[in-house]
């Protein structure tokens, strides 16, 4: 054997032009991962002599970790870069170095983000909440599983090849009989582990839900969120607006879920529009944008003014503080506004039960309330956009008639609508806009959009949430998807008890 003093074979005919990786210098930026490959001499291990065969072979297995290791990670960090004092703090004069390359490791060759959407009227549909499989009650079971696959095609529609990286859940006249906890432990379950609770927001009968996938959170700001009340009074709070802001990266995001009152006639439609004009202006979030306001307009933000707009169940909708034309929703990269709307086709119900039938949508759509030409006149919608629709009137279904017929006694209304806006420097798609149909636990079917986003890079400085999420929601779905997957319940038709496989004397090692 060779003294450890020497030189071993491989290291003396190492190229010239192939550093040892002990040679690479701090002052290298963070290299690829092919320039690393390049720095690891484990070609010429193969020629090493047959005395030198155990340590050949100590030294490929070392090899063969550092390369799995460095495929395995996606971001490596000089030690040079961890020690500055300026680290991952980043403001508008001062961008960390590494901000641009944190986005692409989340989201390599330039994938958007995707955003997945969805607004759903529940009509307090029994069994919401259940889940707790109990093989005793076989009907009041296939009723639960029926729940869990409805939301899994309102979630995780077939149509979209990949989970979605943010999955927004807007629902309405959910019932106050239940826990929210429980409504979203049973999101957490239909999601999977893959995506987190990142911030909810409950107000009477409104819940709003996002989801983001588990490795986003460490790039968000803390939520903000804010309600705007329609109705100074009343036991049942059910028409208002659910507001969350926060950062991803460089990019803005306000997220709203909104139920509108109702009504066909002329005062009902007054009413929508004084509670879109509402949610617009009385939203008292993100508070740098309301402080920069207060400031423009030579309003001086006291402490008390402040602490007043932080409240979380802010009084907006009657009293601001900001000027009456001021639209809170422009301070956002990105805006997705969804809810049950109440907007209303002004047709007679035989004429739009007949355009139905025969699938003449942009027929029926020339009579809606938020589409019609002279409204776009009256500017009190027109700065938001809509993707096309080419689906069925989502409203008012009879449930009694078991099949999907329209009650008598409404006229066929797209009530149920995602709406989005963006800043004219910023990029989006809306690449599916359609209705779940096979859903029939309420009188109005779930909507969902499917979008593609391009974020910017950087990162936010005043108030990160350094991976914030809500942990009790995601431990109680988990273990609720791990309790179904183990008794064989989950798969829609499928709904049965697994049965234990023989037991085999024969150990397979794979």
């Amino acid at each position: 054997m060779t003294d450890d003093s020497e030189e071993s074979p491989s290291t003396q005919r190492r190229p010239s032009s192939v550093p040892p990786l002990s040679s690479v210098t701090e002052e290298e930026s963070t290299p690829t991962i092919a320039a690393l490959l390049n720095t690891i001499p484990v070609l010429e291990l193969a020629t090493a002599s047959a005395t030198d065969t155990s340590s050949t072979r100590s030294r490929r297995r070392s090899s063969v970790s550092i390369l799995h290791t460095l495929v395995t990670s996606s971001i490596l960090l000089p030690t040079h870069d961890a020690r500055k004092r300026n680290f991952l703090v980043g403001s508008s004069r001062q961008m960390p170095d590494d901000a641009a390359n944190d986005l692409s490791a989340c989201f390599p060759n330039g994938r958007l983000l995707t955003v997945m959407m969805a607004t759903w009227n529940t009509g307090e549909a029994s069994n919401l909440y259940e889940q707790n499989y109990t093989p005793a009650a076989k009907q009041q079971t296939e009723m639960r599983e029926r729940m869990l696959g409805d939301l899994e095609d309102i979630l995780l529609p077939t149509f979209v090849d990949y989970v979605s990286d943010v999955i927004i859940m807007c629902t309405q006249e959910v019932s106050v009989a239940k826990k929210p906890i429980d409504w979203e432990v049973l999101l957490q379950e239909v999601v999977g582990p893959t995506h987190v609770l990142f911030h909810s927001v409950h107000f009477g009968t409104l819940s709003l839900c996002i989801f983001l996938r588990r490795d986003l959170i460490w790039y968000c700001t803390e939520p903000e969120e804010d309600i705007v009340k329609f109705r100074a009074v009343g036991a049942v709070r059910t028409k208002a607006s659910l507001a969350v802001t926060f950062n991803l990266f460089g990019t803005s995001f306000m997220i709203i879920n909104s139920h509108f009152e109702a009504g066909e006639n002329v005062e009902g439609r007054a009413n929508r529009k004084l509670n879109f004009q509402n949610t617009k202006t009385k939203i008292t979030i993100p508070q740098e944008f309301i402080q920069r306001t207060c400031l423009l307009n030579k309003h001086s933000p006291t402490t008390s003014r402040v602490d007043s707009l932080k409240r979380a169940e802010s009084s907006s909708s009657l009293d601001s503080g900001l000027p009456p034309s001021t639209d809170m929703t422009k301070a956002c990269d990105f805006v997705f506004w969804a809810g049950d709307f109440n907007f209303r086709v002004s047709m007679s119900h035989k004429d739009a039960v007949e355009l139905c039938k025969e699938k003449k949508y942009d027929a029926l759509l020339l009579h809606d309330e938020f589409l019609d030409a002279d409204q776009k006149h009256s500017n009190a919608f027109n700065d938001f956009q809509e993707a096309k629709i080419e689906f069925a009137p989502t409203y008012k279904y009879d449930l009694s008639s078991g099949n999907d017929s329209y009650a008598k006694n409404r006229t066929p209304s797209y009530t149920d609508r995602i709406l989005y806006r963006v800043k004219p420097a910023s990029q989006i798609e809306c690449t599916e806009y359609r209705s779940v149909e096979n859903v029939r636990h309420s009188d109005h079917k779930p909507v969902v959009a499917h979008f593609r986003v391009k974020l910017k890079p950087g990162l936010h400085t005043g108030n990160l949430s350094y991976g914030k999420f809500n942990h009790e929601v995601y431990r109680r779905g988990c273990e609720q998807r791990a309790r179904r997957h183990t008794l064989g319940v989950g798969v829609r038709g499928t709904v049965k008890r697994r049965t234990g496989a023989a037991r085999s004397s024969v150990c397979v090692v794979q």
